[in-house]
């Protein structure tokens, strides 16, 4: 197998979803995109299904190894929160298609829906929660908020903000200028009182 074809496949597939949209897409498409044989992709990809959640995998990993060395980079927990929200909302804003397929047209997935194990969105949630556990032990948040139930509220809000976003045709606005204030909502809520 040639990782070359196989990488062309998952960029024309990342262009002709956030084209045309999941549901739409057709192998074909894909496969012309790419510039092989529609026969090819099945060497590599075992349906669209596959094929996306193959993106998403792949292109979650470096996402996740820019936002450990944002998060770093940041001194306090409560630095970290606001550096994770902001991150993430300039990444949709930067990425418009790779935002399309996130966003919105992972939505269409089956695989994604029905049988998708966590890998690395799993991770990806986690910085959250680990965030959260770091300021709980530095005494900076709330000891009593549970790390899973936090990890889905941050992510909740932030990817309700960035889904209407995506799918807005204005774009008028900047944002990740919505990060601070969003931050600071999370952060008044989970404070150490």
């Amino acid at each position: 197998m040639n990782p070359g074809k196989r990488d062309r496949i998952l960029k024309a597939a990342i262009s002709v979803f956030a084209e045309r949209g999941f549901y739409n897409a057709k192998m074909e498409d894909i496969a012309r995109e790419a510039g092989v044989a529609v026969g090819t992709t099945y060497l590599y990809f075992e349906n669209k299904d596959d094929l996306m959640i193959s993106i998403f995998e792949e292109e979650m990993a470096p996402i996740i190894t820019r936002m450990r060395e944002l998060l770093a980079a940041s001194q306090s927990a409560g630095e970290k929160i606001a550096t994770f929200i902001r991150s993430h909302l300039t990444f949709v804003e930067q990425n418009p298609d790779m935002a399309h397929l996130l966003e919105v047209e992972m939505r269409f997935c089956s695989k994604f829906i029905l049988g998708y194990q966590g890998g690395s969105f799993k991770e990806y949630l986690d910085l959250i929660a680990a965030i959260l556990v770091e300021g709980q032990i530095a005494g900076e948040f709330d000891s009593e908020i549970h790390p899973t139930i936090f990890k889905q509220i941050v992510f909740g809000a932030v990817d309700q903000i960035a889904t209407t976003y995506t799918v807005s045709r204005s774009k008028r606005i900047s944002l990740a200028s919505y990060a601070d204030e969003i931050a600071k909502v999370i952060l008044n809520g989970i404070r150490k009182k």
